[in-house]
């Protein structure tokens, strides 16, 4: 009898967010999913973890047959106790998403939902990080069938060791999307704006808030894919050094 897969579902939306809901009907027709996700909202946390507080899991279930775990901590914490503590079996994939909001340019820095795939790769996972560019939910139907696609493929041809898959959908039905590009990522950034402002007791806070800046306008960049309704396919790994600048370093004369 052959194996089904075992697919582990998380994000940085939060357990009770619609992205994550889609994403478990979308793998539900593919293998046996476990869901584990933060019990809050989570976004742009990044890859942190938790390290000075208890991490308590709690059973959740929703409509339609959806159960899954809550976890009071971060995207990587929800990874990092599934494989480590709480599943039986290694899972043969890790999906982390659907993100409402892409996760392109630099916000891929940020994104709790890329660092929850991340740390499926630094568990030796294949893992894929699913981001959708509107924050609606009305445009899951595209997004679920690619999440399907990208799992085939993976599971199918494998990923380089320590490298997942950042895939961005845009905002628009099947019938428009031009289709699927693969990208690198580009250098679109988020210009901040830190709005000083007043509460009612006349204590000082601030709003963050701000623009998109892009100045990379070439066709293979990750933004600008995902702007002209491309499905972008980035291949993401996190080794930071900057290879061209050691010879460089090297001759600062620290010896």
């Amino acid at each position: 009898m052959r194996k089904r897969t075992s697919i582990l579902v998380t994000n940085d939306d939060g357990i009770h967010a619609p992205g994550i809901y889609a994403l478990w009907e979308a793998m539900q027709e593919m293998g046996d999913v476990t869901v584990m996700a933060p019990n809050t909202e989570k976004s742009a946390v990044g890859h942190a973890v938790t390290i000075s507080d208890p991490i308590r899991i709690e059973p959740i279930t929703r409509h339609g047959g959806f159960e899954g775990y809550a976890v009071n901590g971060t995207p990587a914490d929800c990874v990092k106790i599934a494989v480590g503590s709480f599943l039986e079996v290694e899972p043969d994939i890790v999906v982390s998403g659907i993100n409402a909001g892409a996760n392109v340019g630099s916000n891929i820095l940020y994104s709790g939902t890329v660092s929850a795939a991340a740390e499926g790769i630094m568990l030796g996972i294949p893992s894929i990080a699913l981001s959708i560019n509107t924050f609606k939910s009305d445009y899951y139907d595209l997004a679920k069938s690619v999440a399907q696609t990208m799992m085939k493929k993976v599971l199918h041809n494998g990923l380089p060791k320590g490298t997942l898959l950042n895939v961005n959908v845009p905002k628009c039905s099947a019938s428009e999307c031009s289709g699927y590009k693969i990208t690198r990522q580009g250098g679109e950034y988020f210009l901040d704006k830190l709005e000083k402002r007043e509460d009612p007791r006349g204590r000082q806070y601030f709003w963050m808030g701000g623009k998109i800046i892009n100045n990379d306008k070439s066709d293979d960049q990750d933004g600008n894919a995902l702007a002209n309704n491309w499905i972008s396919v980035t291949p993401i790994q996190y080794k930071l050094t900057d290879n061209s600048f050691l010879d460089t370093l090297s001759d600062w004369g620290f010896e």
